[in-house]
């Protein structure tokens, strides 16, 4: 089986990637060209895609993947990484052996192309990647632990009682004090959001928050395809949150960022992320999705500070994990302890 590899994929590959989805196995968000487009519109990132071939021109597995950086040019080599959302999309109709095989030929292409470019290459699954465990190990990666909830929707009324009965009590307060969810009208509402969205990263999560440019790219993109929502949480005409969901119609929507002032609104019954969260799942009932991600609840048997906020949603419990593989084992363990000790100090 042959393969090629490219980044910042042209409008003919990413028509043709289009195609192909459509044609084929069901995807996420983060595997379709929409994400492509938008990592590419952004120019903050780079996107690359690979290909394998069944006959040598057939498409029978694609892998997507995203090189990220943080702190400008002076730390880009020891900051950049490469993540790959969700694994590798099958042609519909291949074999055990051939998905297998198709498996193979893209490691093999995606470690010779980036081991010399980037810390690590780490697969966020979106599924149960078990069968191909021993190639993933074969190729120099290791399987580490990562929970996450998926809440089944579509049945709303069944969703909405799924909620535990303090959510419940909470999207109906919100909604009767006079908390409005409604979609992003406008740049500078993004731009307000990100502002929260930035001084919730800085204060408490203390993890790399992408650009401004992505979330307005996200927006502009949202207005003109069906590929999720930005919904904003208003209070007699104030900003008290927002939340960025990307979707797959009839597949998953995401809660991607999330973020509301819920301790300044809480005195007057009002939860601006819990009502935002619902509604994100109404905007997903909407388009015929059937499953909505939380997008990770952490290590297990690890705090993890939002999982008891996301887990009164309801919803299944998985543990899909992550495939990594370390490029430079040396230069990762110096930035890992760099990045710890600034945690500490509150720097990051």
């Amino acid at each position: 089986m042959k393969a090629w590899i490219t980044e910042q994929p042209d409008n003919n590959i990413l028509e043709t990637w289009e195609k192909w989805c459509t044609d084929n196995a069901p995807v996420h968000f983060f595997q379709h060209p929409a994400f492509a487009k938008l990592v590419i519109s952004s120019g903050l990132y780079r996107h690359g895609l690979a290909v394998a071939l069944e006959d040598g021109q057939s498409w029978s597995a694609v892998l997507s993947y995203v090189i990220l950086h943080e702190h400008g040019r002076a730390f880009r080599r020891l900051t950049t990484r490469t993540l790959v959302y969700g694994g590798p999309v099958f042609a519909i109709g291949l074999s055990e052996n051939e998905k297998s095989a198709a498996v193979a030929t893209l490691l093999n292409i995606l470690n010779s192309h980036l081991k010399n470019r980037c810390l690590y290459i780490q697969f966020r699954n979106f599924s149960d990647h078990t069968p191909f465990e021993k190639i993933f190990a074969s190729f120099g990666y290791r399987f580490t632990d990562r929970l996450n909830l998926l809440k089944p929707i579509e049945d709303p009324a069944r969703a909405f009682q799924a909620l535990s009965p303090s959510r419940r009590r909470q999207v109906r307060l919100s909604r009767a004090n006079g908390l409005i969810v409604r979609p992003a009208q406008s740049i500078e509402e993004i731009d307000h959001f990100y502002a929260m969205l930035q001084e919730l990263y800085r204060d408490k999560v203390r993890k790399p928050l992408p650009p401004p440019e992505l979330f307005r790219q996200f927006f502009l993109l949202s207005q003109i395809r069906s590929c999720g929502r930005m919904l904003i949480a208003e209070y007699q005409g104030r900003l008290a949150g927002g939340i960025v969901a990307p979707l797959t119609p009839g597949g998953s929507i995401f809660e991607w960022y999330v973020c509301g002032l819920d301790k300044a609104y809480r005195p007057l019954g009002i939860y601006p992320s819990v009502a935002l969260t619902w509604a994100a799942m109404e905007a997903g009932i909407e388009a015929g999705c059937h499953t909505f991600d939380f997008m990770g609840m952490g290590v297990p048997y690890k705090p993890y500070g939002v999982r008891d906020f996301k887990a009164r949603f309801g919803g299944n419990w998985v543990n899909h994990g992550r495939w990594l593989r370390i490029n430079h084992p040396l230069s990762y363990r110096l930035v890992e302890i760099a990045y710890n000790l600034m945690r500490r100090l509150k720097k990051v």
